[in-house]
């Protein structure tokens, strides 16, 4: 197998890493924190937990076709109409996911950064980012994302280093007085945002991207220091601005990098946290829309699913003004119909193709 058209175990770890993090490093603390108030770092840890096991039932589904993608896997499991059928509610899926991280990027930036600035202006410039990273394919992507990796991780450390002052464990008293279905509810919002959209990766094998061999560490690695990142998150949210006041603020990391003063010297930097929110779901949104138009090119045997790049684009950028039409709206959607919606395709779906894999003597 040629090396060029192979990412290497560290660059899948780090698209694992970037593609969980993404949106959910500044919505999922909030989230926690409104569900279980000071014990959202334990909902995070039990959340992380589980998740893992998800992640294992991937790499299970990954290695037992080894050179599938997954809109293969669904034809070839399910039969052909059956797996089209299936291959285009995942496309319907990224695409709608893709809306939704566009959106997102447009309405952090024009409510905390640039208020005055339009907001079709800010989706059209990262759309055309999109469709550039997308055209220029995977691997390339992969590579990128390795460059990228040891920036965010150094911004990560300067922000938990730069707020610790700030922290007031008081704050996280008294642990365990949550009851334990509030904590299961919340350890499912962290499932359902970090690990379940993480089975679309299986999409992006394709015969100019193949997966490594050490595909168990990356997933599991991956996992392990994305919940990590998040769980700290969750902890210093709650420590430094309360459990009150960190389920109030929707973009409570932001909030919380705001908090940072050094000796009344270094303040006013929550730019840094704002960076590696950006790159982080630059690559969440450029693997979402590489699953849409390679489940087009899979859908119709289009030989090039770069050329789909464009117009699919075009698509997702209009999407993202009407996907959202109000917060109550949002709110609704994310709580109520984002959980079912992400169990069907991150739970049910990949049991269902292991299952019957297994009872046509696929071992």
């Amino acid at each position: 197998m040629n090396n060029e058209n192979v990412l290497s175990a560290r660059q899948l770890m780090i698209l694992i890493i970037f593609f969980s993090v993404g949106t959910t490093i500044l919505v999922v603390p909030s989230m926690l924190a409104a569900e279980t108030k000071q014990d959202a770092w334990i909902s995070g840890v039990m959340g992380v937990g589980i998740g893992l096991l998800f992640l294992w039932m991937y790499v299970k589904l990954a290695m037992m076709y080894p050179d599938y993608t997954l809109f293969d896997m669904n034809e070839h499991v399910l039969g052909t109409w059956l797996g089209k059928t299936v291959t285009l509610f995942i496309v319907f899926i990224a695409i709608v996911l893709s809306a939704q991280v566009l959106f997102y990027i447009g309405s952090f930036m024009t409510r905390q950064i640039m208020p005055t600035t339009p907001v079709q202006a800010i989706h059209i410039l990262m759309i055309t980012f999109v469709i550039i990273g997308s055209k220029l394919g995977v691997v390339i992507l992969g590579r990128t994302a390795e460059i990228f990796f040891p920036w965010i991780l150094l911004l990560f450390i300067l922000l938990v280093i730069f707020v610790t002052p700030q922290t007031h464990y008081n704050n996280l008293l008294p642990i365990g007085e949550t009851s334990m279905m509030s904590i299961t509810r919340a350890s499912i919002f962290m499932i359902v945002y970090s690990y379940f959209p993480i089975i679309f990766t299986i999409c992006l094998i394709s015969r100019d991207a193949k997966f490594p061999k050490q595909l168990t560490k990356s997933f599991l690695y991956g996992g392990i220091v994305s919940g990590s990142m998040m769980i700290i998150i969750a902890f210093l949210s709650i420590m430094v601005m309360g459990p009150d006041q960190s389920s109030r603020n929707v973009y409570a990391t932001y909030a919380l990098a705001k908090k940072i003063n050094v000796g009344n010297f270094l303040q006013r930097i929550e730019v840094t946290v704002a960076f590696l929110w950006f790159i982080t779901i630059y690559f969440k949104l450029t693997m979402y829309f590489h699953v849409a138009i390679k489940g087009i090119a899979s859908l119709f045997h289009i030989q090039d699913y770069k050329s789909l790049s464009t117009p699919t684009g075009v698509i997702v950028a209009v999407l993202s003004l009407l996907v959202y039409p109000n917060a109550a709206y949002t709110r609704q959607w994310d709580t109520l119909t984002w959980v079912p919606l992400a169990f069907c395709f991150g739970f049910l779906y990949p049991v269902l193709l292991i299952g019957l894999s297994y009872l046509r003597g696929k071992r």
